[in-house]
């Protein structure tokens, strides 16, 4: 046996402010025979060394052979780091118990106010964070380039890691003084009331069981606690701004509750309308059911934003449950509407809605007709004036205007509107889908063979002259555009230059001082 054993039980004895006698009494020796141990003359029996072990709980080993303070600051450090997780995951722990509790103003209340204190620390740290690099540039501006870059990007880090880590700091420190204190004793207090009327407390006992956790579940939503209540402290400031912000988001919410009343009208006029289309059957039918249970979406949806606006309480489950069947409705609407519309008939051109008709102009040798339509049938006949003859639909008719005393354009137009709104619900009841074209087609100009050469040789003129114009301001456009990349060339090489004089600056200043 060693001297440890001697130095350890010195050690023991003054760590517990014990006495040779006081340590004899309770081991049950003489204060002789602690003497003699502890100077090493003698030593004691194995039971009275299992004793000592027992009494402060040591290992037999350790305290023969080993330096006992190094074995108890190992111990005390595992303690520690043990400490610190334990404290960390019931930090964890207690947060997701505190947001499970919480009602939803206060968890948005909470989490904006967390949003605020960070926004006003990045603040902070952005601005000691530009100052700081301001200096550092003064102060190491005489060094060379390279190890200014790597002592910059040091002290960048350095104070990145120090401001996130402070910041990360104060932030969890004020959520734990401003809600998870106030949460634990609030937790408490209904634990004690529970007990107390003897009305939640096998729910209680139950729920600890099952999680075998801190975790406290509370028995009803009625339950739910409110963080803070009116008896704490509050920064005035942030329940200003978040009154100020759900002001804000609640006369959104109210515009789109307007919008939406309008799209509710809006469906309810498209529902009668629908009945134009009853004859035809499954469309009729799919569209029926698409409309109402899109109404019932839409109602929904106002239910929601104005009882969000005027705080009242949603009917959770009738809302979902209307929700779920409208769109059940919505998608079996749809499919009806594609069953049905398989029997429709597509026809492009019919000709039974156009018709064809005529108009007289007086021939000029500078007339210009057609450079809307390029794709014009000349006939030669013995009309001196020229005929132009199209075929347009029947329920639009054929308006002209004359751009200039040479420039003609004609073009078509519907001006009983109602007429092809009649024709299209007709079609679509007779299960036809017609293309409805008011554009002139066939357009064909009767008149001799010279008239056709001046007006295609006006035409080809008018033309040319309007691709050249063209073609000029395309260049223009693109001279234009390669100016401008010329002068980012130079703004970007007078930038290279200032950072060039710079360099040769700072070269000239230390010769100077080298020469000095």
């Amino acid at each position: 046996m060693n001297n440890k054993f001697s130095e350890n039980l010195k050690k023991i004895r003054k760590d517990n402010n014990l006495s040779q006698e006081q340590l004899a009494d309770e081991i049950g020796v003489s204060r002789q025979a602690i003497s003699k141990w502890e100077s090493a003359v003698a030593y004691p029996e194995m039971d009275k060394i299992i004793i000592l072990s027992e009494k402060f709980n040591l290992n037999i080993d350790d305290l023969l052979h080993k330096d006992i303070r190094e074995v108890k600051g190992e111990e005390e450090s595992k303690k520690n780091i043990n400490k610190h997780i334990e404290d960390f995951l019931n930090f964890i722990t207690n947060t997701i118990n505190m947001f499970c509790n919480m009602n939803f103003k206060s968890k948005c209340k909470c989490l904006f106010e967390q949003i605020i204190i960070g926004s006003i620390l990045l603040v902070i740290c952005l601005i000691i964070g530009s100052l700081g690099d301001s200096l550092l540039y003064s102060i190491l501006d005489v060094i060379p380039d390279k190890l200014f870059y790597i002592l910059h990007s040091i002290f960048n880090f350095i104070y990145v890691s120090f401001a996130i880590t402070s910041s990360v700091v104060i932030m969890v420190h004020i959520f734990k003084t401003r809600y998870l204190n106030y949460y634990e004793n609030l937790k408490k207090e209904v634990i004690e009331t529970t007990e107390d009327n003897n009305l939640i407390l096998e729910e209680v006992n139950n729920d600890t069981k099952k999680e075998k956790g801190n975790k406290i579940n509370f028995k009803k939503n009625e339950d739910k606690i409110i963080i803070r209540d009116p008896k704490h402290s509050e920064y005035k400031f942030i329940n200003g701004l978040f009154k100020g912000i759900i002001g804000f988001i609640k006369f959104f919410v109210l515009c789109f509750s307007m919008i939406l009343f309008a799209s509710l009208i809006s469906l309810f006029c498209l529902l009668v309308i629908s009945f134009l289309a009853i004859k035809t059957g499954l469309v009729f039918i799919g569209l029926l059911l698409a409309i109402l249970s899109a109404g019932i979406i839409n109602l929904v949806l106002i239910f929601i934003a104005l009882n969000f606006v005027f705080n009242r309480k949603n009917d959770k489950k009738k809302m979902i449950w209307s929700f779920v069947i409208s769109l059940i409705m919505f998608g079996v609407g749809i499919g009806l509407v594609i069953v049905g519309a398989l029997n429709f008939e597509y026809i492009e051109n019919d000709k039974s809605i156009l018709k064809t008709d005529y108009m007289e102009i007086d021939m000029k040798d500078n007339l210009i007709f057609g450079y809307h339509y390029p794709e014009i049938e000349y006939i030669e006949s013995n009309n001196e004036n020229i005929k132009i003859e199209y075929t347009i639909n029947k329920y639009c008719e054929i308006n002209r205007s004359d751009l200039s005393d040479k420039v003609i354009h004609i073009w078509s137009s519907c001006e009983n509107p109602m007429k092809l709104v009649k024709e299209v619900i007709n079609n679509f009841n007779n299960k036809k889908i017609v293309s409805i074209n008011n554009q002139l087609q066939d357009i064909k100009i009767y008149t001799t063979k010279e008239n056709i050469n001046i007006l295609k040789k006006n035409y080809e003129n008018y033309t040319d002259v309007e691709v050249q114009h063209q073609n000029t301001i395309n260049a223009y456009e693109k001279r234009i555009n390669e100016l401008y990349q010329t002068i980012d060339e130079y703004a970007e090489r007078e930038w290279e230059y200032q950072e060039e004089i710079s360099n040769l600056k700072n070269q000239l200043s230390m010769y100077e001082n080298n020469e000095e």
